[in-house]
């Protein structure tokens, strides 16, 4: 019975980052797709209007302006699929995601008022927008997930997996 408890332990924990690693690549994927589309039935993705502001050249500022936030939040939620239950990366990935998602929530607003404010009226978000938005939804429900979860010692009051209360392994500083 403890075997099983350990393994749905071990799903939960696993499904919140799971779920902010989806978020991730839905945000990746929303990048690359049209974003605004143009008069004349023409559209660009967000990565191309960031490559065309570098003037078609290494692009690597784009690269870090578009990925270089969710660098972070997926290497933080990787350490939590790999690492385990540990408090300091929960806080980490919640640190990390509301850095992040806050950033490109700015800047979906600010794509909305541009749209709004084109000259022409002819500029309209298209599905890279939407799908960004979705996964910046994706990656903050994965953290509440996350960061909300209480470990199975708490709920169980009992020793958590690595205690070793009741073990004569244990070492006594008095000898």
């Amino acid at each position: 019975m403890a075997h099983e408890v350990h393994q749905n332990r071990t799903r939960d924990s696993i499904l919140g980052h799971a779920v902010v690693l989806l978020g991730a690549a839905l945000f990746v994927t929303s990048c690359f797709l049209p974003y605004y589309g143009v008069a004349g039935g023409r559209s660009v993705s967000l990565y191309d209007q960031m490559s065309v502001a570098q003037n078609g050249g290494l692009g690597l500022g784009a690269i870090l302006v578009l990925f270089g936030g969710l660098a972070t939040v997926v290497v933080v939620a990787i350490l939590g699929l790999t690492q385990g239950e540990r408090p300091s990366l929960r806080a980490f990935l919640a640190g990390a995601v509301a850095a992040w998602s806050l950033t490109w929530i700015g800047s979906l607003l600010e794509a909305v008022n541009l749209r709004d404010n084109a000259l022409t009226g002819r500029l309209s978000l298209e599905v890279g927008f939407w799908l960004q938005a979705v996964s910046i939804g994706v990656a903050v429900i994965g953290t509440i997930l996350v960061v909300t979860r209480r470990t199975g010692a708490r709920e169980h009051h009992a020793p958590g997996i690595g205690s070793t209360a009741g073990s004569s392994n244990r070492m006594n500083p008095d000898g």
